[in-house]
């Protein structure tokens, strides 16, 4: 438990000072004025008084790649979002799986970073798409290789081609 630092709330009260946030299990559970939140038994009580705490960001379109091929057992690009206060990034289109490891690997807590999500590779006019069937087939093709529901149409061919993905992606 934290308790004493003026917090940025994203809903309702907007700032509230002397601030106590309830984590569990590293998440935040409970956030309001001191002594209005209900504390569990035997939390460890940490003193924030005099900081502020502010909701993490999220960067919808990071591009964090360390060195592909090899992985790194920590990656200086995630510890310097982190101490930007991002929390949670999102690679719009990956160049290489490794982003997937990567996510897997901050997870499972092997490698500090924020939570990274990624649509994996995109989806390009190489697919050759031929109907709205083949495009259904290929993006489940995708999505279940990668584990990555949404997915990223870049280039994918010509008009019909494009719609025949939008259609399958819904």
């Amino acid at each position: 438990m934290l308790r004493g630092a003026t917090v940025i709330a994203m809903r309702g009260e907007g700032i509230i000072p002397n601030a106590d946030i309830v984590v569990q299990d590293n998440r935040i559970v409970a956030v309001g004025r001191r002594g209005e939140v209900d504390i569990p038994g035997g939390a460890e009580e940490i003193d924030v008084a005099g900081k502020t705490i502010a909701p993490g960001f999220v960067d919808t379109h990071a591009h964090m790649r360390p060195a592909w091929g090899l992985h790194q057992s920590q990656a200086w690009m995630f510890l310097a979002n982190l101490a930007y206060g991002v929390t949670t990034t999102r690679d719009p289109q990956t160049g290489t799986t490794d982003v997937l490891t990567y996510s897997d690997r901050v997870t499972a807590g092997t490698t500090l970073g924020p939570r990274i999500y990624s649509t994996g590779p995109g989806v390009f006019s190489g697919e050759g798409i031929r109907s709205q069937q083949h495009a259904s087939e290929v993006l489940k093709r995708y999505s279940e290789y990668y584990r990555t529901p949404p997915i990223k149409m870049y280039l994918a061919g010509n008009p019909q081609q494009r719609q025949w993905i939008i259609t399958a992606a819904r």
